[in-house]
């Protein structure tokens, strides 16, 4: 089975933060076998693995993940920068 080899081989390449492995095993065995390799991690690694693809490949494993994986990393997946940007005020308006 292909999540059987592809797990340790996940956990290896995160355990070294070797991001160049770890998107080579994304392509290589495509996003819903690297889903299904991640439900069987803890939503922290399942997390910071899907952080190291590009965002293109996040878009793609995150709907393969189990809903009960999806909700545990949608929060851990949230950036600082969502936060909203709010436009600079000229020198002489008042709040």
């Amino acid at each position: 089975m292909i999540r059987t080899s592809l797990y340790p081989a996940l956990r290896g390449a995160l355990h070294a933060r070797d991001v160049a492995t770890l998107r080579r095993l994304y392509q290589q065995h495509g996003a819903a076998a690297f889903a299904g390799a991640l439900s069987v991690c803890s939503s922290r690694v399942s997390a910071d693995a899907l952080s190291l693809l590009p965002l293109q490949g996040r878009i793609r494993v995150f709907p393969h993940l189990p809903a009960s994986a999806r909700a545990q990393v949608r929060p851990l997946c949230r950036s600082v920068h969502t936060a909203p940007v709010l436009a600079p005020r000229s020198g002489g308006e008042r709040p």
